[in-house]
Protein backbone atom coordinates (compact mmCIF):
# COMPACT_ATOMS: atom_id res chain seq x y z
CA UNK A 1 0.00 0.00 0.00
CA UNK A 2 1.49 3.36 -1.02
CA UNK A 3 0.63 6.75 0.43
CA UNK A 4 -0.95 9.39 -1.81
CA UNK A 5 2.31 11.06 -2.74
CA UNK A 6 4.28 7.89 -3.47
CA UNK A 7 1.39 6.46 -5.53
CA UNK A 8 1.67 9.42 -7.88
CA UNK A 9 5.40 8.96 -8.42
CA UNK A 10 5.01 5.19 -8.79
CA UNK A 11 2.46 5.90 -11.51
CA UNK A 12 4.95 8.17 -13.30
CA UNK A 13 7.64 5.47 -13.19
CA UNK A 14 5.29 2.74 -14.43
CA UNK A 15 4.06 5.00 -17.24
CA UNK A 16 7.66 5.70 -18.36
CA UNK A 17 7.03 9.43 -18.12
CA UNK A 18 10.02 11.73 -18.08
CA UNK A 19 9.94 14.00 -15.04
CA UNK A 20 12.20 15.75 -12.57
CA UNK A 21 11.88 17.06 -9.01
CA UNK A 22 13.37 20.49 -8.39
CA UNK A 23 15.03 22.00 -5.32
CA UNK A 24 12.07 24.34 -4.81
CA UNK A 25 9.74 21.34 -4.34
CA UNK A 26 8.20 21.47 -7.81
CA UNK A 27 7.78 18.46 -10.09
CA UNK A 28 8.09 18.94 -13.85
CA UNK A 29 6.44 16.49 -16.29
CA UNK A 30 8.11 16.67 -19.71
CA UNK A 31 5.11 15.88 -21.87
CA UNK A 32 1.41 15.22 -21.27
CA UNK A 33 0.07 13.51 -18.16
CA UNK A 34 -3.01 11.32 -18.58
CA UNK A 35 -4.65 10.33 -15.29
CA UNK A 36 -7.95 9.19 -16.84
CA UNK A 37 -9.40 6.37 -14.71
CA UNK A 38 -5.93 5.92 -13.18
CA UNK A 39 -7.06 5.57 -9.58
CA UNK A 40 -4.72 8.41 -8.56
CA UNK A 41 -6.42 10.49 -5.87
CA UNK A 42 -3.66 13.01 -5.16
CA UNK A 43 -1.17 15.03 -7.17
CA UNK A 44 1.59 17.02 -5.49
CA UNK A 45 1.69 20.81 -5.17
CA UNK A 46 3.85 22.82 -7.55
CA UNK A 47 3.24 20.37 -10.38
CA UNK A 48 4.27 21.68 -13.82
CA UNK A 49 3.03 19.82 -16.90
CA UNK A 50 4.81 20.89 -20.08
CA UNK A 51 1.97 19.68 -22.32
CA UNK A 52 -1.60 18.71 -21.30
CA UNK A 53 -3.03 17.31 -18.06
CA UNK A 54 -5.94 14.93 -18.71
CA UNK A 55 -8.00 13.79 -15.71
CA UNK A 56 -11.30 12.59 -17.20
CA UNK A 57 -13.30 10.38 -14.82
CA UNK A 58 -10.71 10.93 -12.08
CA UNK A 59 -11.99 10.76 -8.50
CA UNK A 60 -9.87 13.74 -7.40
CA UNK A 61 -12.07 16.39 -5.79
CA UNK A 62 -9.48 19.17 -5.76
CA UNK A 63 -6.31 20.33 -7.48
CA UNK A 64 -3.10 21.37 -5.69
CA UNK A 65 -1.75 24.87 -5.31
CA UNK A 66 0.97 25.88 -7.73
CA UNK A 67 -0.37 23.77 -10.60
CA UNK A 68 0.86 24.91 -14.03
CA UNK A 69 -0.32 23.31 -17.28
CA UNK A 70 1.25 24.77 -20.39
CA UNK A 71 -1.37 23.35 -22.78
CA UNK A 72 -4.86 21.95 -22.01
CA UNK A 73 -6.41 20.96 -18.67
CA UNK A 74 -9.13 18.33 -19.08
CA UNK A 75 -11.38 17.80 -16.03
CA UNK A 76 -14.46 16.39 -17.77
CA UNK A 77 -16.68 14.15 -15.64
CA UNK A 78 -14.78 14.73 -12.40
CA UNK A 79 -15.98 15.68 -8.89
CA UNK A 80 -13.78 18.81 -8.86
CA UNK A 81 -15.78 21.69 -7.34
CA UNK A 82 -13.24 24.54 -7.30
CA UNK A 83 -9.93 25.50 -8.90
CA UNK A 84 -6.82 26.81 -7.12
CA UNK A 85 -6.47 30.59 -6.97
CA UNK A 86 -2.99 30.38 -8.52
CA UNK A 87 -3.81 27.88 -11.30
CA UNK A 88 -2.06 28.64 -14.60
CA UNK A 89 -3.22 27.09 -17.89
CA UNK A 90 -1.79 27.98 -21.29
CA UNK A 91 -4.47 26.29 -23.42
CA UNK A 92 -8.11 25.24 -22.89
CA UNK A 93 -9.87 24.22 -19.67
CA UNK A 94 -12.51 21.51 -20.16
CA UNK A 95 -14.93 21.15 -17.23
CA UNK A 96 -17.99 19.66 -18.95
CA UNK A 97 -20.10 17.41 -16.71
CA UNK A 98 -17.88 18.11 -13.70
CA UNK A 99 -19.09 19.31 -10.31
CA UNK A 100 -17.42 22.73 -10.62
CA UNK A 101 -19.41 25.27 -8.60
CA UNK A 102 -17.13 28.30 -8.64
CA UNK A 103 -14.08 29.77 -10.33
CA UNK A 104 -11.47 32.00 -8.68
CA UNK A 105 -11.68 35.76 -9.17
CA UNK A 106 -9.29 37.18 -11.76
CA UNK A 107 -9.10 33.79 -13.49
CA UNK A 108 -7.63 34.10 -16.96
CA UNK A 109 -6.74 31.65 -19.72
CA UNK A 110 -5.56 32.15 -23.27
CA UNK A 111 -7.65 29.27 -24.62
CA UNK A 112 -11.29 28.27 -24.25
CA UNK A 113 -13.30 27.52 -21.11
CA UNK A 114 -16.01 24.86 -21.28
CA UNK A 115 -18.47 24.74 -18.38
CA UNK A 116 -21.31 22.91 -20.14
CA UNK A 117 -23.65 20.87 -17.92
CA UNK A 118 -22.10 21.92 -14.60
CA UNK A 119 -23.80 23.28 -11.44
CA UNK A 120 -21.95 26.61 -11.50
CA UNK A 121 -24.29 29.57 -10.83
CA UNK A 122 -22.09 32.63 -11.32
CA UNK A 123 -18.98 33.69 -13.20
CA UNK A 124 -16.16 35.31 -11.21
CA UNK A 125 -14.98 38.89 -11.33
CA UNK A 126 -12.47 39.80 -14.03
CA UNK A 127 -12.81 36.52 -15.92
CA UNK A 128 -10.63 36.57 -19.05
CA UNK A 129 -11.15 33.88 -21.71
CA UNK A 130 -9.00 34.29 -24.80
CA UNK A 131 -10.99 31.86 -26.94
CA UNK A 132 -14.56 30.52 -26.55
CA UNK A 133 -16.65 30.30 -23.38
CA UNK A 134 -19.38 27.65 -23.14
CA UNK A 135 -21.95 28.08 -20.33
CA UNK A 136 -24.74 26.00 -21.87
CA UNK A 137 -26.60 23.76 -19.45
CA UNK A 138 -25.41 25.69 -16.36
CA UNK A 139 -27.30 27.70 -13.72
CA UNK A 140 -25.71 30.98 -14.79
CA UNK A 141 -28.33 33.69 -15.26
CA UNK A 142 -26.23 36.84 -15.66
CA UNK A 143 -22.92 37.88 -17.17
CA UNK A 144 -20.51 40.02 -15.13
CA UNK A 145 -19.77 43.41 -16.62
CA UNK A 146 -16.00 42.83 -16.56
CA UNK A 147 -16.20 39.52 -18.48
CA UNK A 148 -13.92 39.23 -21.52
CA UNK A 149 -14.45 36.55 -24.18
CA UNK A 150 -12.10 36.63 -27.15
CA UNK A 151 -14.18 34.56 -29.55
CA UNK A 152 -17.50 32.71 -29.23
CA UNK A 153 -19.83 32.66 -26.24
CA UNK A 154 -22.13 29.61 -26.21
CA UNK A 155 -25.13 30.01 -23.90
CA UNK A 156 -28.80 29.35 -23.22
CA UNK A 157 -30.07 32.77 -24.24
CA UNK A 158 -33.43 32.37 -22.49
CA UNK A 159 -31.68 31.99 -19.12
CA UNK A 160 -29.39 34.99 -19.34
CA UNK A 161 -30.53 38.42 -18.13
CA UNK A 162 -30.11 40.99 -20.89
CA UNK A 163 -28.02 43.33 -18.76
CA UNK A 164 -25.31 45.75 -19.90
CA UNK A 165 -22.72 42.97 -20.03
CA UNK A 166 -24.94 40.85 -22.28
CA UNK A 167 -25.64 43.77 -24.60
CA UNK A 168 -21.95 44.65 -24.76
CA UNK A 169 -20.95 41.12 -25.76
CA UNK A 170 -23.89 40.91 -28.15
CA UNK A 171 -22.59 44.03 -29.89
CA UNK A 172 -19.25 42.30 -30.38
CA UNK A 173 -21.00 39.52 -32.31
CA UNK A 174 -19.63 36.61 -30.34
CA UNK A 175 -22.81 35.04 -28.91
CA UNK A 176 -24.00 31.62 -30.11
CA UNK A 177 -27.35 30.89 -28.40
CA UNK A 178 -28.34 27.25 -27.96
CA UNK A 179 -30.75 26.17 -30.65
CA UNK A 180 -31.78 22.84 -32.21
CA UNK A 181 -28.44 22.22 -33.79
CA UNK A 182 -26.34 19.11 -34.07
CA UNK A 183 -22.93 18.40 -32.64
CA UNK A 184 -21.27 19.23 -35.94
CA UNK A 185 -22.52 22.79 -35.88
CA UNK A 186 -21.56 23.18 -32.23
CA UNK A 187 -18.10 21.85 -33.01
CA UNK A 188 -17.86 24.36 -35.83
CA UNK A 189 -18.72 27.15 -33.40
CA UNK A 190 -16.01 26.01 -31.03
CA UNK A 191 -13.49 25.80 -33.82
CA UNK A 192 -14.47 29.14 -35.31
CA UNK A 193 -11.33 31.14 -35.90
CA UNK A 194 -12.60 34.63 -35.37
CA UNK A 195 -15.63 34.93 -37.67
CA UNK A 196 -18.49 34.90 -35.18
CA UNK A 197 -22.20 34.67 -35.86
CA UNK A 198 -25.16 35.94 -33.85
CA UNK A 199 -28.44 34.02 -34.22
Amino acid sequence: MCNSGSCFYQFLFKSNLEFSRKCDGSTVIYGSLNLTSSGITHIPPKLIVINSLIMRYSQMESLPNGLQVLEDLDLKNTPVKTLPQDLQVGGNVFLENSQISELPDNFGIEGGLDLENTPIKTLPRNLFVGDYLNIQGTNITALPEDLYVGKNLLLDVDRIAHNAAFENILAQGVIWPRQDWGGGKRAAARAEAGQSVVY
